[in-house]
């Protein structure tokens, strides 16, 4: 047996372990996520990752990889600059702008924000009555550097700034919270065809409060958001990619998900996945065109996406856009 057919059959048992694990998880029971601060960081921000379940770990699954996956933008060549927005119901958004820099000859810097929140929220006094819209708003400031020790070896190191507002239009409530955090990631490329991505996501990220300006009975403490695991493996079978990824919560919660990445047109890429979460499945699809201008043939790509949401909530729509330059 040559080396290829090695790679070959290594591959074929990876992909085999990996599917009986994500079967054997896909009824999972409800988790506790949703009782804990930071949902924005843990949703899909982007159209590329609604298309694969919400995949994070891999720069071609994200294009905020950077936030989840020091180390996903390693081999990135060239600066790039992408930005999308997302529209879910309930008056709620999401918003991400980020920026990729080189930095010759092995490291990759990257830096940016996602900001989410809700407008409109209807506030009731003690008796009922309108009291006017509040707001929350979520932003998070990243920062990223990743560096590659060898041509399969890669590690990333992030940080994070959070910032949490609550508001009423008519400026009787303004508390804000803020915080710190940072995550570690990996790359290796295992096999001429398949690449295993490591991260260690929310170490000792919290949100730091002081509500004594705003309640008669206020006081300072610590909002603290789940710091999880996460393990995924990128597989090239052709013209397609099979990305599989375990996001394990040290709340003892998980979330599974797989997707596939179609690369065989000329322009156009196509993405579908799926996510294992709370004890059900939450589907997405994706597409992205690129075209090339200028005489340095810089590179703009255009993004659509569709996700499922919670039950009765509908679909989550996101557009984006990227240039590589």
């Amino acid at each position: 047996m040559d080396e290829s057919d090695g790679d070959q059959l290594k591959n074929f048992m990876l992909i085999r372990f990996l599917f009986i694990l994500l079967a054997g998880w896909s009824i999972l029971e409800a988790s506790d996520l949703g009782g804990y601060t930071g949902t924005s960081n843990r949703m899909v921000m982007d159209p590329l990752s609604a298309g694969t379940g919400g995949i994070t770990l891999f720069a071609n699954t994200s294009d905020n990889a950077y936030t989840q996956n020091p180390a996903a933008r390693a081999w990135t060549e060239g600066r790039n600059l992408n930005a999308g927005l997302v529209n879910l119901p309930l008056d709620r958004y999401i918003y991400s702008l980020n920026v990729g820099l080189p930095l010759p000859p092995t490291a990759h810097l990257s830096m940016g924000l996602v900001s989410a929140g809700t407008r409109g929220i209807e506030a009731r006094d003690s008796r009922g009555y309108y009291a006017g819209d509040l707001s929350d708003s979520e932003t998070t400031y990243f920062l990223s550097f990743s560096n590659r020790f060898s041509d399969r070896l890669a590690f990333g190191l992030s940080f994070k700034l959070l910032s949490k507002q609550f508001s009423s239009d008519e400026g009787w409530l303004d508390l804000k919270g803020s915080g710190f955090g940072a995550g570690l990631g990996v790359v290796y490329k295992a096999t001429s065809t398949g690449t295993l991505a490591i991260a260690v996501k929310d170490w000792n990220s919290a949100y730091k409060w002081k509500t004594q300006e705003v309640f008669e009975r206020g006081g300072s403490y610590q909002d603290v958001l789940p710091m999880s695991l996460a393990t995924g493996w990128l597989q090239d079978i052709g013209m397609l990619q099979l990305a599989v990824e375990h996001d394990h919560y040290f709340i003892k919660s998980d979330i599974f998900r797989i997707a596939v990445l179609y690369n065989g047109l000329k322009d156009l890429s196509l993405h579908t996945g799926i996510a294992f979460e709370d004890g059900s499945m939450h589907p997405g699809l994706s597409a992205r065109y690129n075209l090339a201008f200028g005489k340095n043939q810089t590179r703009l790509h255009i993004d659509l996406g569709l996700a499922g949401g919670v039950v009765n909530e509908g679909l989550r729509t996101y557009l984006g856009w990227g240039v590589n330059f």
